[in-house]
């Protein structure tokens, strides 16, 4: 939806421009006098490429036994990749550790998770989680699967980003919270 918002401008664009050329009129050389030809305008850039973490939380006595990150859209430069994936989480693993319920959850890493091609088949009991950037903070949603309905959080935190590490605590409490509000119903699909 994200996508077809930011190419909105540039579909309307076309869409003027191809009507403008259609009533300018047809003339020997094929420019009307009254208005000049549209230029062609360039596409903005596809969104790169989803980039894995290779850390991931192990789970114990949950529903689930393992929590992937994937960045769809955090907008992080190279350099500081590593950094804010290791330190959300263990962010995630510690707020899974505290409350009412706590949940026994360690971080692990495991360089061959950043292989894209290790995330073609959906595991079970395996949380995903997807990360990207908002106006005023965080976006994430949770998916036990691969399938549209296995998504069964959508969320934004507003957080400050100015200090990136900072703004990972309230991320991962607020994953945290739909984690174990999912667990309470039972529910880790869109459709219950």
């Amino acid at each position: 939806m994200a996508r077809l918002l930011r190419l909105l401008p540039v579909i309307l664009l076309f869409a003027c421009g191809a009507d403008r050329e259609s009533s300018a009129g047809s003339h020997s050389s094929g420019v009307s006098s009254a208005v000049a030809p549209v230029a062609p305008v360039a596409l903005a850039p596809e969104t790169p490429d989803p980039v894995y973490s290779p850390f991931l939380i192990e789970v114990v006595e949950a529903p689930f036994a393992l929590i992937s990150f994937k960045d769809v859209g955090m907008s992080l430069p190279a350099g500081e990749r590593a950094l804010i994936y290791e330190s959300l989480a263990e962010e995630l693993a510690l707020a899974l550790r505290g409350d009412a319920a706590p949940m026994m959850s360690q971080v692990r890493h495991d360089a061959s998770v950043a292989d894209p091609a290790s995330h073609v088949i959906c595991e079970a009991r395996h949380i995903y989680v997807d990360l990207w950037s908002e106006a005023d903070g965080w976006g994430y949603s949770l998916w036990s699967g691969c399938g549209e309905d296995d998504q069964f959080a959508h969320r934004a935190v507003r957080v400050d980003r100015t200090d990136r590490l900072a703004s990972l605590d309230p991320l991962a409490s607020d994953i945290a919270s739909s984690l174990r509000g999912a667990m309470q119903t039972g529910c880790f699909t869109r459709l219950c």
